[in-house]
């Protein structure tokens, strides 16, 4: 007996079926099924999933989803051919798009009159009426489902299932009411079902599967349990050999509107690109760049993808028209045309980056665009292309969220049964200790080893791990294409308003060769846009990111002493410590600096002897001359998948389509498993090509450095143009760089605090929130100085600080009556201000501030006495003291501008023998040195191999700390709760980087000295 099932629901039920969908393709492959359906709820989310395990496996995969209908059963609906699945398409995105994100329900009407192509399963009998009316609309394409769970009920279900099915005259067809791949998933099953309901597994009561019976079966278990019906089960090979659609039928246009008269994609693209070169190249094209132009126009058309180009430079278009900062990065600064159509701003010839990263005539595949946008007004340009397209053609890439870490200990945890104080203490833990669980860490936060709920909870939660949760939007992926698009992919309401989504993630949407752009917001963008506008209005220099002066020598001076708060890419601990050792002196060096600094070079051991080159400690040695040429520019360290995509093509022989493979394989979620087959072919093909086993082998562990990490050169370059732009507005323009960054909060690696700081050590003059004086943004008054906006205020709503700036209009405010009856602001906002001290300029302290708001009268809206004062009585507060201040300040403001609190601290310190921040530089290298600071930054990356990096500021500057995994294990507690620290240990010395190796640490105090 051979057998298909035809009702499986995978985990992309969304807590209702507990296996993924290749688990249950693999499984029935493996149980001699000759076809299974994933009848997944409302969408079609695992389908590509599916469709490629089935491909795999050698399966058939039936293309199916259950239906929610508003006015009848659900029903079970299978895509016949690609009409069929247009239609299942469709239908998904309209029962989704009726309702709001997380709810489906169709007319049954809609699904009669719109079934052309399709199949209809009735999983559970109901009363003929309620379903009749639909059978007849699918004629010959309606199956009456039946299921033997062993529960009770089961025969009573099957007898009313053979009545229905005779009454309608319509086959009966068996399944399963798959719900999980194996019977060892059933206690996971539970749970999910647990989280759905939003209870415990002691209440969940019949809502619970009886048993584990809803598992995918072979036929021979099938079989018994059908030995009545036989025919029940030949049915299901009769519904499934009617359903022949598959998803490699799917065909993706790109939109194609808009064409002047007599142009087709293909000419008008030329047109726009030659037109593009002339701005690019006043002086006249070079031959290089035509000849790089006219390959990229002729691969372009071959494969059909200019309609593509022409959307994104569209996009651009529009952003620019309208003021929007953007630019193009990624495997899109590869291509010449992107360069001329103004997309990117990086000419790939004269850095001789490699168009084949980008676009292959072997690869056939889309290409990949990434363009930034700034992200305050990135939602003007994505409704750009939700009006210009409509919403039948356009929708964002949906981000499937995932179980891990926190959230599956959480959930599994009050699933089973346990407080959310201990769920609590359970995340707290995994999270400072990367999920590791050793009876001692359980036990340090009142849990043990021996709770039966405890072991359960680590054992599911480990379990559950990457299952999907819930749909969101993915950063900025689009798809937009020629034909409806509610015809390809079901598209589906997002949260957000104005946003809708298609149900497949980019992974899929490549797999199946679906392009997407992508549309990013950048917070620097929006930085470097504000800083430009503050320098125009108060320095009346008018600069664009295209015309600040290139290769400034006082620029790199600044970045090669790691004085890089704020700038972009370059600011964070790791990479302040690169700066003096690389010593950047020119744009290429940025370059470097940006892609060295990450997970893929530190792990393949790539910065050490890039460094030790270029301090000239390391001779660079090249193999051979085609080595030689590649490696030049980094030294003979590769870098970049550009090179290591040109490597394996000099080296050891492969064709440009395996060398992105290889490319493909280094940034897979999976790397290692497919990194196994490239190894051999390329040290087979670098020893067949005269170079040493020696050699190709550690060249291959160096590209295994890249593996989820792996950074294009072009990418690279992209971030570095920003990232010098953002050096050179910090190095001439300070005061409007950090109010820009103030104004784009939040955003960047450090708070308001440092960056203000850090302006104050560069001599800009910080002034504080004031009614009198600030508008929302912080901004720039005469002599230069920075004033704070009352955007500062920490819960001040954008709309009263508005009113507070519009009703000034240039007339000061005399009083804090006279700030309450112009702004009409309710005394909670008052009070806000008050306690900020923003209304220094109408009371003499932030208590008589309080005090005078308290005596106002009623401020009602329509009071005739609004803000006026209804007690004159005079008293003299005691005023707060420095601490009190300072305190106050940050917790209403997040700045002092009186006092840092390490200032107040410091007497602590010395009696501890701390130094400052500044004073290290006065230490030498080896010596014990203890410094303490306000902690601003906690890091442990994955790849520093336990170590923890603690940066801590003072009045005098930032104090950097490493701490060993020993230590770490012994101060953990004071690492992730304490605001303050001091630390005891040895001062390491590398150039001008300091670090203190830390043997001691000790919270400094929990408040401010009063």
């Amino acid at each position: 007996m051979v057998y298909a099932e035809l009702v499986c629901r995978s985990n992309f039920s969304f807590l209702r079926g507990a296996s993924h969908p290749e688990e249950l393709i693999q499984a029935a492959a493996e149980r001699g099924l000759s076809a299974v359906a994933l009848a997944d709820g409302d969408g079609l989310y695992g389908a590509v999933k599916a469709h490629l395990a089935a491909r795999e496996a050698g399966i058939k995969y039936l293309i199916a989803s259950e239906l929610t209908l508003m006015d009848g059963p659900r029903v079970v609906v299978y895509a016949q051919d690609a009409r069929g699945y247009a239609n299942l398409s469709r239908l998904i995105s309209k029962s989704r798009m009726l309702h709001p994100k997380g709810e489906a329900g169709l007319p049954w009407r809609e699904l009669a009159e719109g079934n052309e192509g399709l199949l209809a399963l009735l999983p559970y009998p109901v009363a003929a009426a309620q379903v009749a009316p639909l059978a007849d609309s699918f004629r010959e394409r309606f199956y009456v489902g039946m299921c033997r769970t062993l529960s009770s009920g089961d025969e009573a279900r099957v007898a009313q299932a053979k009545a229905l099915a005779k009454t309608l005259g319509v086959p009966l067809c068996a399944h399963n009411d798959v719900h999980t791949h194996q019977r060892s998933r059933q206690p996971l099953q539970d749970v999910l079902t647990a989280i759905r309901y939003k209870t415990t597994l002691g209440q969940l009561g019949t809502r619970r599967l009886p048993n584990a019976e809803r598992t995918l079966k072979g036929p021979e278990e099938m079989a018994r349990l059908f030995a009545d019906c036989p025919e029940a089960l030949e049915r299901t090979l009769e519904l499934a050999s009617r359903c022949n659609a598959t998803l490699d039928g799917l065909r993706y246009h790109f939109s194609e509107e808009d064409l002047p008269p007599g142009q087709t994609t293909s000419t008008w693209l030329r047109e726009l690109t030659y037109q593009g070169l002339q701005v690019r190249y006043p002086g006249g094209v070079p031959p290089e760049v035509v000849k790089q132009i006219e390959h990229e126009l002729k691969l372009i058309a071959a494969l059909d993808f200019a309609g593509y180009f022409l959307a994104i430079w569209d996009i651009v278009r529009f952003a620019r028209s309208k003021g929007i900062l953007c630019q193009g990065r990624g495997s899109a600064a590869n291509s010449a045309v992107c360069y001329a159509l103004g997309v990117t701003a990086i000419d790939p010839v004269r850095m001789g980056l490699l168009f084949e990263r980008f676009l292959s005539m072997e690869r056939k595949e889309p290409p990949d665009i990434d363009v930034d946008f700034e992200h305050e007004r990135r939602e003007e340009v994505l409704q750009y292309v939700y009006e210009k397209h409509g919403r039948h053609r356009a929708g964002m890439v949906c981000e499937v969220i995932c179980y891990r870490g926190r959230l599956a200990l959480r959930e599994v945890g009050k699933a089973l049964g346990l407080s959310l104080d201990q769920v609590d203490r359970l995340a707290k833990v995994a999270g400072s200790h990367g999920g590791e669980m050793s009876p001692e860490l359980l036990k340090e936060v009142g849990l043990s080893e021996e709770d039966r709920r405890v072991r359960q909870t680590l054992a599911l939660a480990q379990e559950i791990e990457s299952f999907p949760r819930h749909l969101s939007i993915h950063v900025g992926g689009f798809v937009i294409t020629r034909e409806p698009l509610v015809e390809m992919i079901p598209v589906e309401n997002a949260a957000m308003k104005s946003r809708t989504v298609v149900q497949w993630e980019k992974d899929d949407l490549e797999a199946v060769g679906v392009l997407k752009v992508d549309l990013l917001g950048l917070g620097m963008l929006t930085a470097l846009a504000k800083c430009l506008a503050l320098i125009k209005e108060h320095h009346g220099r008018e600069l664009t990111l295209a015309t600040i002066p290139a290769e400034d020598p006082q620029v790199y001076e600044m970045l090669c002493n790691a004085d890089s708060i704020g700038v972009f890419q370059i600011e964070s601990r790791a990479q302040m410590n690169m700066l003096p050792r690389l010593k950047p002196r020119c744009f290429y060096d940025l370059v470097v600096e940006i892609a060295l600094i990450r997970p893929g070079p530190i792990v393949g051991d790539m910065v050490h002897p890039y460094l030790r080159r270029r301090e000239g400690k390391e001779p660079v040695v090249y193999p051979s001359e085609d080595v030689r040429r590649i490696l030049q520019k980094t030294l003979g360290v590769p870098l970049f998948q550009e090179q290591a995509m040109k490597l394996a093509m000099a080296v050891a022989g492969f064709t440009p389509a395996e060398a992105d493979g290889l490319r493909r394989a280094l940034s897979h979620k999976r790397a290692e498993e497919r990194l196994g087959p490239f190894h051999q072919r390329f040290v087979e093909g670098g020893v067949a090509r005269g170079y040493t086993p020696e050699y190709v082998d550690t060249l291959f562990r160096q590209f295994r450095g890249f593996a989820h990490y792996g950074f294009p050169e072009s990418h690279s370059a992209s971030f570095a143009l920003l990232a010098y732009a953002s050096s050179w507005l910090k190095c001439h323009y300070p005061a409007a760089f950090t109010a820009a960054l103030l104004n784009s909060q939040p955003m960047g690696f450090y708070a308001p605090h440092t960056l203000v700081a850090d302006a104050q050590r560069h001599g800009v003059k910080v002034l504080g929130v004031d009614v009198n004086h600030s508008g929302w943004d912080c901004t720039m008054e005469e002599g230069g100085a920075l004033r704070l906006g009352l955007r500062m205020v920490r819960g001040l709503q954008e709309a009263a600080g508005r009113r507070v700036e519009a009703a000034r209009q240039g007339v000061r405010y005399a009083s804090v009556g006279d700030l309450a009856r112009r702004t009409r602001a309710p005394r909670h906002e008052l009070a806000r201000l008050a306690l900020s001290g923003a209304l220094g300029s109408l009371s003499g302290s932030r208590r008589d501030a309080l005090w005078e708001i308290q005596a106002l009268g009623p401020l009602e809206e329509t009071d005739l006495f609004f803000g006026m004062a209804m007690d004159g009585t005079q008293v003299e507060l005691p005023q707060m003291n420095v601490a009190e201040r300072v305190s106050k300040d940050f917790e209403t403001v997040g700045v002092s501008l009186e006092k840092h609190p390490l200032e107040l601290l410091r007497p602590i310190l010395r009696k501890r023998g701390a130094v400052t921040a500044a004073g290290l530089e006065r230490v030498r290298a080896g010596a014990r040195v203890a410094v303490g600071g306000m902690l601003i930054c906690r890091q442990m990356p994955p790849t520093a191999k336990g170590f923890c990096f603690l940066s801590l500021e003072d009045e005098t500057g930032i104090a950097n700390l490493v701490v060993s995994p020993d230590a770490y294990a012994r101060f953990r507690k004071d690492i992730h709760g304490a605001l303050f620290l001091v630390g005891q240990g040895t001062l390491e010395r590398t150039g001008k980087v300091l670090n203190v190796k830390v043997q001691q640490l000790e919270p400094i105090a929990s408040g401010l000295p009063g």
